[in-house]
């Protein structure tokens, strides 16, 4: 019967949204048009899905349909109410596998993200294998297939905890309606976020330590034991253990899980700038509450970044440092700028960021009630609570781009879910008892969360959608981009906006130079964009569309109907000329008398700086220092080696690990 009336909930909220009318979204977004049948029915799904976790047995059936079809519901809407893929950086992303699969190669001179091509190279490589290079079907069904393959890593972490069904269910429907945070588009964050999942779950179901032991070999160890002969007496000494003992494996086993644990890292540092960060921390956080076998990983890890980011990442960094250690140490400047300072434009805009921020704040405090709960259950949470505490270690570091709150949420949310869900179901083992009671509760927090959720995540759908008029305004400029061209687009602050709200270099990266200029507030105010089309010369134009529109409208606060007086004012301006328009976008460009000299076009693809005499000493270094750390963890995790052994590796680790330090710090100096 439940099962029943979930299938019929997701029925009824994907059958009326043919009818959808995009061209009537307000300030709030893709919630102002949804049809009411439609809301009304993913919430039958999940009242359903809570009223079976009340039941006495689970009915594994029954919850993993509810669940995936809300899923579906939350994450798959826009394929079913949009005719094209969302969100402009998507389209960006794929066209830098485009390069990758058309030339066989990376330009890191390019763009900063060719410093990290691990997952262009991916995609590329199974485009070619599989003879498909259409990414478009790919863009559109990318974040709902990405959201339910994070399900699994998140069961090997649940499985780990000891915690009943009722609460591993509900953690994973908190994991999917707390993540509004959108970074599930097609792009090396959404991918790299699975892989770390599944190296938090390796490293709980393999490698982490048997709870009661108090001895950790090597630095850590002694560090850890300095800190518990010297700590404070608390309850948490009487406290039952939250997590179950780790899986055995012979040796053979470990070695092989290791090398896929090594292996998953090493991807994610040569394909993202900030997940191998919150992978460090995260193990860095299970060695500290002792829950994690491989107490060396953390530094192996961390001379594995230093090496990427020194000596192959090069072209992001050189000349460019205080935009990398600026931030460094900012905590209260980092916080406030990815929160507070976001929070402008209109009205509905700013209640839409307020949302954002009160959902997370909400999520966070339900894990600490929950924390709360399960100390009454006499349970030692350690695990959950480093998972949670680790990323907000990167407010600290870097600001992100205003960004950086949105990824601490993000990475702490799965231990956050859990932990949540022990606010309504906090015992450690099942009791075989239904109480139907508890669905009140449950269902009520479930509608509220599911209805701020697309608030959330579609609030900014005025411009975060791809209209199809804009894709063709971009197919007619690629249909002439030989030879280079130069495309203005409005911006209302150019000198640090980096990404126009538009499907933008979907192919031809190296073929059109963007170039921000800044949007007049008086939309007749035209004479410096003309100016600048002028002074760029020919094959050089200037681009509107709708999306962007809005977002200077609903972000910046330019006033209402902004875009259609530019237009109308842009095209009759004297020697403009409206080489394509339809109801999304228009083009435009100055006549310029026959035999005008082009500007020579910066077809860049430039390579990383030269190198030094610090270069070939770095690498040589680099290479000794990871085989011996890598050594080090093998033999001690899978061999068993001999203490001595183990001690002798570190002391022979410790000049090499000084010396590369000095290294990178010298190349910072010289290359930049």
């Amino acid at each position: 019967m439940l099962g029943a009336i979930a299938v019929a909930g997701v029925v009824l909220f994907l059958v009326p949204l043919g009818g959808v009318n995009l061209g009537q979204l307000n300030g709030f977004g893709l919630i102002s048009v949804l049809p009411v049948l439609s809301l009304l029915g993913v919430a039958a799904a999940v009242i359903a899905f809570s009223v079976s976790l009340c039941l006495p047995r689970a009915y594994p059936v029954v919850l993993g349909v509810a669940l995936a079809g809300i899923v579906i519901c939350l994450d798959a809407v826009t394929v079913f109410t949009e005719t094209d893929p969302r969100f402009p950086t998507a389209y960006q992303i794929s066209g830098f596998t485009e390069y990758v699969s058309r030339t066989g190669h990376v330009a890191p001179g390019l763009d900063a993200y060719f410093s990290w091509p691990g997952f262009f190279a991916a995609v590329a490589f199974l485009q070619h294998v599989t003879g498909n290079h259409d990414l478009i079907p790919v863009l559109r069904w990318w974040p709902v297939t990405i959201d339910l393959a994070c399900l699994a890593p998140l069961y090997l972490i649940m499985r780990s905890i000891r915690a009943s069904w009722r609460a591993k269910w509900l953690a994973a429907f908190l994991f999917e309606v707390g993540n509004w945070v959108g970074q599930d588009y097609f792009s090396p964050q959404s991918f790299n976020y699975l892989l770390y999942l599944t190296f938090v779950a390796m490293l709980l179901t393999w490698f982490g330590l048997r709870p009661g032991i108090t001895e950790i070999p090597g630095i850590p160890g002694l560090l850890w034991q300095w800190l518990w002969r010297w700590r404070w007496r608390t309850p948490l000494d009487v406290l039952e253990p939250g997590e179950i003992e780790p899986r055995q494996v012979s040796g053979a086993q470990r070695a092989l899980l290791l090398s896929i644990v090594l292996g998953i890292f090493v991807f994610s540092t040569t394909s993202h700038q900030l997940t191998p960060f919150v992978m460090i921390a995260a193990c860095l956080g299970l060695v500290i509450v002792r829950r994690c076998t491989i107490t060396g990983l953390p530094v192996l890890q961390a001379v594995i970044v230093a090496g990427w980011v020194s000596f192959a990442a090069v072209a992001f960094w050189s000349g460019h440092l205080s935009a990398l250690f600026g931030d460094l140490g900012n905590f209260g400047g980092n916080l406030t700028s990815s929160v507070a300072d976001r929070v402008t434009g209109t009205a509905q805009h700013q209640h839409v960021l307020e949302l954002r921020s009160a959902f997370a704040a909400a999520v966070l405090l339900m894990a600490a009630a929950g924390v709360l709960r399960r100390r009454r259950w006499v349970t030692d949470d350690r695990v959950l609570i480093a998972l949670v505490g680790m990323p907000f270690l990167a407010f600290a570091t870097q600001s992100y781009g205003g960004e950086i709150a949105l990824r601490v949420y993000l990475f702490a949310l799965p231990g956050a879910a859990v932990l949540a869900a022990f606010l309504f179901f906090p015992a450690t083992r099942e009791d075989g008892r239904g109480r139907l009671w508890r669905a009140i509760p449950v269902s009520i927090c479930g509608v509220a969360l599911l209805l701020a959720f697309f608030v959330a995540r579609y609030g900014n759908e005025t411009f975060e959608r791809t209209p199809p008029g804009e894709v063709a305004a971009f197919d007619y400029l690629y249909a002439r981009d030989y030879g280079g061209i130069r495309l203005v687009w409005l911006s209302p602050e150019p000198v640090g906006d980096n990404t126009p709200q538009m499907p933008w270099e979907y192919q031809d990266v190296e073929k059109i130079e963007f170039l921000p200029e800044l949007a007049p507030r008086d939309p007749g105010d035209l004479a410096d964009l003309i100016a600048t089309l002028r002074a760029q010369g020919p094959r050089s134009y200037l681009i509107t569309t709708t999306t962007q529109e809005s977002y200077l409208v609903q972000e910046a606060g330019y006033e209402a109907g902004w875009g259609t007086k530019f237009r109308a004012l842009m095209a009759a301006a004297p020697g403009v000329q409206v080489l394509y328009a339809n109801a999304n976008a228009e083009i435009y460009a100055l006549g310029f008398p026959a035999g005008t000299q082009v500007h020579p076009f910066p077809l860049s693809t430039a390579s990383s700086p030269a190198g030094t005499i610090w270069t070939p000493i770095g690498l040589a270094v680099l290479i000794v220092l990871l085989l011996v750390l890598t050594t080090r963890e093998y033999v001690r995790v899978c061999l068993g080696a001999p203490r001595r052994i183990i001690r002798m590796l570190t002391v022979t680790s410790l000049p090499l690990l000084a010396a590369l330090i000095v290294v990178v710090i010298m190349r910072f100096i010289v290359v930049s």
